[in-house]
């Protein structure tokens, strides 16, 4: 029997896990190992986002549940693909379960793309599979590393590389709220190469020494001193989704404020708490990755695209140790460490849940 970790997606407080017949696949299908997965705000954010981006649909559950999708690790156990060798491990989209199905398509020594029906309308990054292979730059010690920072850093590496594609939209400083979160942190590591824009981080007051033990923003802040940010030229990166902190930033900034747009959601206890009425400033916007990363595929070629952020993400992993510590916990574990990091979990801690 296969395990299945699911949330109540109209209350993601409420969990429970399913077990399953083990599936076998059929023809030009194969059946992964869940090895591990990270386990991160950003999860927090696919559940928030998941029928408005369609983060359910990867992964399809019984009606009113939903399986979080995670960047994780699964090794083939059985393969009906002759292209697909049993033992190879791939580094990609997985449910917080044992195992998982796939019917892999456009095969290569980089790895390949699920083809199964359910996710054909989804964003193809999320649909790729690498192959972890020294030969596809995927060094065993870093393992770890690339769950918990990969999705988050290429998200940090297309931000700073949409706003600098866009000329900061005019703006001479970023202010990027939820300062400790793995995406804005990254972030600041690139924007610390822009010597032009100033960076300040918001953040709350359990996170500060940690935030400014970084090195990384030029100014820090708590979310109740917003009041204190320099009227000049700015651009507003929310990584919470907290209204009440967005509505500040947009009344205190008003049209000083060029550019403010949206990642995250995982103060997602506040989603219902502010008011919605239209904010003084630049019209807050919605940033989806895919969006910026296809452009620029397009423009640079996929190939260019990806050595730029490899580079940058070899760079960042080198140096991310000397801020968080990696934990790793059971399967079993994963209702506990899920909860924790519903609720908010320390900055400092990277978690990782093992199956076996």
């Amino acid at each position: 029997m296969s395990r299945h970790f699911l949330v109540n997606r109209d209350d993601l407080t409420q969990t429970q896990w399913v077990e399953e017949e083990d599936q076998t696949p059929g023809p030009g299908e194969v059946l992964l190992r869940v090895d591990r997965f990270a386990l991160t705000a950003n999860n927090v954010t696919y559940g928030v986002a998941g029928d408005i981006i369609g983060y359910w649909q990867f992964f399809p559950a019984a009606p009113g549940w939903g399986k979080i999708p995670v960047w994780g690790i699964g090794t083939v156990v059985t393969s009906e693909h002759p292209n697909i060798e049993t033992g190879d491990r791939y580094y990609g989209y997985f449910p917080m379960a044992s195992e998982l199905l796939v019917k892999p398509e456009k095969i290569s020594a980089r790895g390949f793309t699920d083809a199964a029906e359910h996710r054909a309308s989804l964003p193809v990054v999320y649909n790729q599979y690498s192959l972890m292979s020294a030969d596809n730059g995927f060094d065993p010690s870093f393992f770890d590393h690339y769950m918990l920072y990969r999705p988050l850093f290429t998200t940090s590496f297309v931000l700073d590389d949409y706003f600098a594609d866009q000329d900061f939209f005019g703006a001479n400083t970023l202010i990027l709220g939820s300062a400790s979160s793995k995406t804005a942190f990254g972030m600041a590591f690139l924007l610390k190469q822009r010597p032009d824009i100033k960076v300040v981080g918001l953040t709350s007051k359990a996170n500060v020494s940690f935030v400014e033990g970084l090195g990384l923003y030029d100014t820090v802040l708590t979310y109740d001193r917003v009041t204190e940010l320099a009227q000049t030229a700015s651009a507003y990166v929310d990584m919470a989704g907290n209204r009440e902190v967005l509505s500040a930033v947009h009344h205190h900034l008003n049209d000083h404020l060029k550019y403010s747009c949206g990642v995250g959601m995982t103060h997602w206890s506040s989603r219902t708490d502010a008011a919605t009425a239209p904010l003084p400033g630049a019209k807050p916007a919605m940033f989806f990755a895919p969006t910026q990363i296809i452009k620029r595929h397009e423009e640079l070629g996929a190939e260019t695209y990806q050595q730029r952020i490899h580079a940058a993400t070899a760079s960042f992993l080198a140096a991310v140790d000397a801020w968080v510590t990696i934990e790793a916990h059971s399967l079993g574990d994963t209702e506990s460490v899920y909860r924790t990091v519903l609720q908010g979990t320390s900055p400092q801690i990277g978690h990782i849940l093992t199956n076996g």
